[in-house]
C-alpha cells in the first residue's frame, strides 16, 4: 500500500508562506458538540432544527456579521449541559463571553448584535479566561486530525481546562492551526515542543512571531504589515502598536501603525498570488490549495517627530 502523503508537510517543504492568511471575523460563536463532526461539521450535524437553522443563517451570514461559527469539544460523551462561547474579535476591543446552556435552542436568545457592540446586558457572561481551539476536523481533512492531535494533547496537558478541539477554522494546508482567545492570535504550522512557548507568550500578551499567521481582527493586508512591524522592531507585546490607517497605492497596501512612544511605523506591503505548477500529490483534500498568496515588504518608514527613517 502506498504510504499516505499530506498537504500541510508538502506545503511546508514548498516553504508557502501563511503570514497574513488568518481569517478576518469579528465575531466567533463556539458552541460544544460531541455528535460527528462531517466535512461541514457547523452546516451538516445533528442539532434540533432551530438550532441547525440559527447556526446555519449565522455562518451564511458572513458578508454582514463578519461571523465565524464552529464547534468545540474536549471529549466525545454525551452532554448534561451544553457550553457556548463567544469571542469578540474586533480591532478596537476583544472579549470572550461564557454561556451555559440546557438546550441547544437556547441559542436563539443570543442576540449577536448585542455581544459585538458590547451591550452591558452581557457583561455577566464575560470570562477573564482563555480559550485555546485547535483544529482536529480528520473528516474535513486528514492533516488537521494528524497535526492537530498532538498539538492539542500538549496543550491539554499543560493547560487542560483551556484547551478545546475545534472543527474546521482554514487552512489545512497549515496545520496544526491554533487560536488564541480573546486576543485572536492564530498560529499555524504549530509543532509540539513550540506550544509552551506560545502558552507562555499568550499568558504574558505577547506574540510568538515565528508561527504567527495573524490576528483575525485585522484583515490580511494589515496581518502581514503588523507581522513586519513587529520583525523590523523586535517588539512583541500585543498592545505596544495600534492601527492608524490603511490605504491602497501603485497596487500595493499602505498600513499605519503607531507607537506607544508616538512614533508611526508606515508598511508597505504588495500581494502576490499565483497558481502552482506542481499541483499537491497528496491525499488530502485539494480544493483551494493549488495556489500560493504571500504579501511582500516593499516599504517600511518610522516617522519620530518631525523625522521619517526609511529601514
Amino acid at each position: 500500500m502506498a504510504e499516505r502523503s499530506f498537504c500541510a508537510r508538502i506545503s511546508e517543504g514548498r516553504q508557502e508562506p501563511f503570514v497574513g492568511l488568518a481569517p478576518f471575523a469579528e465575531i466567533w460563536v463556539m458552541i460544544e458538540y460531541t455528535g460527528p463532526w462531517g466535512w461541514s461539521a457547523v452546516l451538516d450535524n445533528d442539532l434540533p432544527e432551530p438550532a441547525a437553522k440559527w447556526l446555519s443563517d449565522f455562518v451564511m451570514s458572513y458578508e454582514t456579521m463578519k461571523g465565524v461559527g464552529v464547534f468545540v469539544r474536549q471529549h466525545s460523551r454525551p452532554l448534561k449541559t451544553i457550553r457556548c462561547f463567544v469571542g469578540v474579535t474586533l480591532k478596537e476591543r476583544t472579549a470572550l463571553y461564557a454561556f451555559e446552556f440546557e438546550r441547544y435552542e437556547e441559542l436563539l436568545s443570543l442576540d449577536l448584535a448585542g455581544l459585538k457592540a458590547g451591550a452591558p446586558a452581557y457583561d455577566r457572561y464575560l470570562t477573564n479566561e482563555p480559550m485555546y481551539i485547535i483544529c482536529t476536523n480528520g473528516k474535513h481533512d486528514m492533516c488537521c486530525a494528524k497535526f492537530g492531535m498532538p498539538i492539542y494533547r500538549e496543550l491539554a496537558r499543560l493547560d487542560p481546562a483551556h484547551t478545546w478541539h475545534c472543527s474546521h477554522i482554514g487552512g489545512d494546508q497549515f496545520a496544526a492551526n491554533l487560536i488564541c482567545f480573546p486576543q485572536g492570535v492564530y498560529y499555524s504550522r504549530v509543532a509540539v515542543p513550540e506550544v509552551e512557548t506560545i502558552l507562555d507568550a499568550d499568558r504574558h500578551g505577547r506574540l510568538y512571531l515565528p508561527k504567527c499567521r495573524g490576528r483575525v481582527q485585522y484583515p490580511a493586508v494589515v496581518q502581514a504589515a503588523e507581522y513586519y512591524v513587529r520583525m523590523q522592531t523586535g517588539i512583541f507585546e500585543l498592545g505596544a502598536f495600534s492601527l492608524q490607517e490603511v490605504h491602497t497605492e501603485n497596487e500595493s497596501d499602505c498600513v499605519t501603525f503607531c507607537a506607544q512612544d508616538g512614533a508611526l511605523h508606515h508598511v508597505r506591503v504588495q500581494s502576490h498570488y499565483c497558481e502552482l505548477d506542481c499541483p499537491l500529490a497528496c491525499s488530502c483534500n485539494q480544493l483551494g490549495k493549488n495556489y500560493r498568496q504571500e504579501y511582500r515588504l516593499i516599504e517600511y518608514q518610522v516617522q519620530a517627530s518631525e523625522e521619517v527613517v526609511t529601514l
